[in-house]
């Protein structure tokens, strides 16, 4: 039996039709038997009428077997979804292609979006100018003049319920005379001694307020009469003020939704490599915020109060959790100090207690990572081409010069050791002629040894902040060389010549000369009068001011402006044409100082007094006469014997290793090491038993690695096990030198089992 090609039933012999589907059947013989039956096709959806059908098959639905229909339904649906995924693929091939050829003016979309977030705020300030005498208007106005005012004022009686008394009115405060202060909260910080009546002064910041807190008279021309004030006596007029407001306009204009200011819109043709975010976003956005806080905008008051206090929140939210403050590590140490000095001018302004908490954990990561020799490198970490040579970079510490004592001055503790190290730093790279080095060790293709314009301005502000009487003479100098080359805006178009002989004329080292000169002279003078006169004509002649990058400088400098764009040379050029009111050259520290209490001995009586030691004569070496009175002078002795004698001041510089100055035995210390004197081992191991800081300690780790004796490895090994997990890094540091280039981390038994065997 056969079954039927059509339905699968079994067909009959003998030609009869199929019994399901009534297909005629047909069959073949072969040898007289059937060998062969199969229905005839019909057509393929040909029905039979009901009336036709047999009893039985009639109302039924006659159906293929379930396997072929599985098979077709299996069929129809593997088309359908290759037909969807074909139609999906070309779909997203066609979005691809018109987002990669229209990508430009997506991307331009989504910044005039931004922009016009942004364009809400007020337009530019206008300021008006002050009418040299009083006229009295013409009341007879034509009716021609005449307009009708938008709204009807209402004249209300004081008893009204919608009666506002008018603003009491505040006279103009004359010249030469500051508005008086009333008293801000009291801090509760200790008092810390003085060390310098110039500059930014120091110590504990003396009562202050204008209209609100403004650090401790150091930030109280900032605001109100006292800036009005302030402007007129050093210099400054409308139209630096219009000037100002306009370059404050921009800033506030590119800065993001977050509160940073993203470096790549800086550019008008963005640079190839601008293309994506460069990582200069933490410097560039500190630096934008200063020319907001130095124009009295706090957080919390001034016209661009929303600004200043997303940028301050920006920055907050990229504290780490050891204080330090950066954008993906770039900059690290150039992002950190001006962002320090924002905190610190911000919680001057303002009093906050959070502001308080993030600049004091900011100024304690810069006295944790100050180098032994007194500054900081890119990174907060000793850097350098070898292992444990650190880098001290003298631009970089002139912004945490400017963050220190901005953070003393508003009341903040900085440990006075990182200032004497500070000065000292700037002693010893400070040349006779006003120059400055700008680094003691390379950095990649940046030489040293470079002394360009840029860096005596750096140099001159921060010895004028750090002490000017012991770099008077020095800073006489730099003034000289600043005002042989005073601002001129045909100097930032010289060529540069890549990191060996670059264009040193920048915006950088405009602001830095500006600031030196002005604290200086404390804002008058013939000196600060010239640099003033050149500052004013170069910048007001060459700011922007039409187009869509209205009230920019371009940034002509063919060194740092190719790589910060105009973003940088806008925020240091409002630096510069605030430095009337940024700071109050007269300020001075508070004069009384909090003894410190009396420690009693064991019988209960206070100690007895000390003798008062012996002057100290005047010593003449090298050509220089130097007062060993004084600390400083007392290490440039040794620094200076130490070169002359060689070994022969040995005994000199270990007399020296228990000076009551930090700062000399410091020197004392680092001497005997560039000796390699190792008859000093025993008097700088003593060292180690009396209570020195860490930095001190540290130093004492690395000498005794200097000297290549040997007998110095156990009580190294014993500072394996100190508490201080950086004077253990130190210690290990000092051992790996002492071996020759072993390493054992901070394994006290290895280095003792090698040390044994390697006596």
């Amino acid at each position: 039996m056969q079954a039927c090609t059509r339905c699968g039933s079994e067909l009959g012999y003998a030609g009869r039709p199929c019994a399901l589907c009534l297909s005629p059947a047909t069959f073949r013989l072969e040898d007289g038997a059937v060998r062969e039956i199969a229905g005839a096709t019909r057509a393929e959806r040909a029905r039979l009428p009901e009336f036709a059908l047999p009893p039985h098959l009639r109302g039924k639905k006659i159906r293929a077997p379930r396997g072929r229909r599985a098979i077709r339904t299996l069929t129809l649906v593997g088309r359908w979804t290759w037909n969807s995924l074909a139609i999906a693929s070309i779909v997203h091939v066609l979005v691809f292609l018109l987002a990669f050829l229209f990508r430009d003016e997506l991307h331009v979309a989504l910044e005039r979006v931004q922009q016009l977030s942004l364009e809400r705020e007020a337009a530019a300030p206008i300021v008006a100018p002050q009418p040299d005498e009083l006229k009295v208007p013409d009341l007879q106005a034509d009716a021609t003049e005449m307009q009708i005012p938008r709204e009807v004022i209402k004249d209300l009686a004081a008893g009204d319920p919608e009666y506002e008394p008018p603003p009491e009115h505040k006279p103009y405060a004359p010249e030469f005379e500051v508005a008086p202060v009333r008293p801000a909260v009291a801090t509760p910080l200790p008092r810390l001694p003085a060390r310098t009546n110039s500059g930014l002064g120091a110590g504990q910041p003396a009562p202050s307020a204008n209209e609100a807190p403004s650090g401790a008279g150091l930030l109280q021309n900032r605001r109100g009469d006292s800036r009005a004030a302030a402007l007129k006596r050093y210099g400054g007029g409308e139209d630096t003020e219009q000037a100002v407001n306009l370059g404050l306009e921009y800033l506030a204009d590119r800065q993001s939704a977050d509160g940073s200011w993203d470096p790549n819109r800086g550019f008008e043709v963005r640079p190839r490599w601008a293309t994506d975010d460069n990582g200069y976003r933490g410097a560039i956005t500190a630096l934008c915020t200063l020319p907001f806080l130095a124009a009295g905008h706090s957080p919390d008051e001034g016209r661009y109060a929303p600004n200043v206090r997303r940028a301050i929140q920006w920055l907050l939210k990229n504290q780490t959790s050891d204080g330090c403050i950066s954008y993906r590590g770039v900059m690290q140490m150039y992002a950190h100090t001006v962002a320090t000095l924002a905190l610190c001018e911000a919680y001057g302004m303002t009093r906050d207690g959070r502001l308080k908490t993030a600049a004091e954990r900011a100024v304690r990561f810069l006295e944790r990572t100050q180098g032994t020799g007194g500054g900081w490198d890119y990174q907060a970490v000793i850097s350098g081409p070898m292992r444990g040579v650190e880098r001290n970079d003298l631009s970089i510490s002139g912004w945490a010069v400017l963050a220190l004592k901005s953070a003393r001055a508003v009341g903040l503790g900085v440990n006075d050791l990182t200032l004497e190290r500070l000065g000292d730093l700037y002693d010893r790279h400070s040349l006779d002629n006003g120059e400055t080095y700008y680094a003691d060790r390379e950095y990649g293709e940046l030489p040293a040894t470079r002394k360009g314009i840029g860096m005596v301005g750096v140099g001159l502000t921060s010895r004028v902040i750090l002490d000017p009487d012991r770099f008077l003479a020095r800073n006489a100098a730099a003034e000289k060389l600043l005002l042989a080359k005073k601002p001129q805006w045909i100097q930032f178009l010289e060529p540069s010549y890549g990191p060996s002989a670059p264009n040193f004329h920048t915006f950088y080292g405009l602001y830095y000369g500006t600031l030196g000169i002005f604290l200086k002279n404390q804002g008058e003078g013939p000196a600060w009068e010239q640099w003033n006169a050149a500052l004013k004509k170069t910048l007001l002649e060459n700011q922007v001011l039409k187009g869509p990058r209205k009230g920019s400088w371009p940034a002509a400098d063919s060194w740092i402006g190719p790589i910060m764009g105009d973003l940088y040379s806008t925020a240091c050029s409002v630096l510069c044409l605030e430095v009337y009111y940024r700071y109050n050259p007269m300020h001075q520290p508070e004069t009384h100082v909090t003894p410190a209490p009396e420690v009693a001995h064991g019988d209960g009586h206070p100690p007895a007094p000390k003798p008062e030691p012996k002057p100290l004569k005047p010593v003449t070496i090298g050509g220089v006469t130097l007062d060993l009175a004084k600390p400083g002078d007392r290490a440039k002795y040794l620094r200076l014997l130490g070169k002359e004698q060689g070994l022969a001041a040995v005994p000199v510089l270990v007399s020296h290793l228990e000076d009551e100055s930090a700062t000399v035995r410091t020197t004392a210390l680092y001497e005997v090491g560039r000796l390699k004197a190792k008859d000093a081992v025993e008097p700088v191991t003593r060292m180690l038993g009396r209570s020195e800081n860490r930095d001190l300690r540290l130093t004492i780790c690395d000498t005794l690695g200097k000297l290549g004796d040997k007998s110095a490895a156990q009580p190294l090994i014993k500072l394996l096990s100190d508490e201080d997990p950086i004077i253990v890094t130190g210690a290990s540091r000092a051992l790996v030198r002492l071996s020759g280039g072993k390493d054992f981390g901070t394994n006290r038994h290895a280095w003792a089992d090698y040390f044994g065997v390697n006596p």
